[in-house]
């Protein structure tokens, strides 16, 4: 018996492989499988290439019963795109046992290990998803690129270029981010920024996501704008954390765990989230493992029960 575990996204898909044991024997990673933005044809391509791949460098995978949780963007946001994807994954993925969720729950199972609490994706998009002790299910945020994922890399990307028009213009105190756009970009004029981002960024998430690591690089040189930016994003996370919370019952103390690229800004994101939930009757854990080890556990929970996914934990546990 194998466990897979697919942890789809907005800019990255990550596929592990796992035996009964918890013994990962595998992983393989690929692009975005967000239907939204790259089409469902190719979003089930990625998805096939990624386990065909797996198949042809583990030749029991082709042998042994196998089963599979998809967790990936937009899924649960549309009923008629829904029916379409679940036809889509039962007609191409026969062989195994399978079942979708969107990917904010593997962010959750990951970082909680299935346990009750909160987590919050905040990578490409922002989500938060929740689980109360009673086994309730809640979510904030993530609506849309267009008019939502306030917090997310691509909002922070997109006020990275307003900080930049600012600083510009003077409308704001010059910083570090005017001199590294310039630096980086290679800027003449200013204004030559336009064209720059509409060609390149504007109608593309994953590109605008990117300027991210610019505004924490000026943040890290002291850019006032910036650190602000990144206490503007904790804030609107914040709210969605709360959401979920009020929308929830807790019987205990309630932990509050995170994923996402967004994090890798450390104290940037983290010190303001954390400053903006002290009120409350909150603990944040850093993550126990990954969304896609979050994955595979809940596909082992799935199809091999509770005392299959508490094995896999203590096999990744360190000692």
């Amino acid at each position: 018996m194998y466990w897979i575990g697919v942890d789809g996204g907005g800019t990255k898909t990550e596929v592990l492989l796992s035996d009964e044991q918890g013994c990962v024997l595998d992983s393989y990673r690929t692009g975005s499988t967000s239907y939204k933005h790259i089409g469902m044809p190719e979003c089930i391509d990625i998805l096939r290439n990624a386990l065909k791949t797996l198949e042809t460098r583990n030749e029991g995978l082709g042998r042994e019963k196998a089963c599979i949780c998809f967790a990936l963007p937009n899924y649960g946001e549309s009923k008629h795109a829904d029916g379409l994807l679940k036809k889509a994954i039962a007609g191409n993925f026969q062989k195994y046992q399978t079942f979708l969720v969107n990917d904010c729950e593997v962010g959750w199972s990951g970082s909680l290990g299935l346990e009750p609490g909160i987590n919050l994706v905040a990578g490409t998009g922002a989500i938060v998803f929740g689980k109360d002790d009673r086994g309730n299910t809640a979510r904030a945020g993530g609506w849309s690129d267009y008019f939502s994922d306030e917090g997310s890399c691509n909002w922070l990307g997109k006020k990275t270029m307003e900080l930049f028009s600012k600083e510009s213009d003077g409308r704001m105190q010059k910083g570090a981010l005017l001199k590294i756009m310039r630096e980086r970009f290679e800027l003449k004029d200013d204004f030559d920024m336009i064209d720059i981002f509409e060609q390149n960024y504007q109608n593309n998430r994953t590109n605008t996501a990117g300027l991210q690591r610019i505004l924490l690089e000026a943040a890290r040189q002291g850019d006032r704008g910036a650190v602000l930016l990144y206490k503007e994003a904790a804030g609107e996370l914040a709210e969605s954390v709360l959401a979920v919370y009020r929308k929830l019952e807790w019987e205990s103390g309630l932990k509050v765990s995170y994923s996402g690229g967004l994090f890798h800004a450390g104290e940037y994101i983290l010190e303001p989230l954390e400053e903006c939930l002290k009120s409350y009757p909150i603990q944040m854990k850093t993550p126990m493992f990954s969304p896609a080890h979050g994955a595979v556990l809940l596909a082992a929970e799935r199809f091999g029960g509770v005392c299959a996914a508490e094995r896999l934990k203590r096999a990744w546990q360190p000692d």
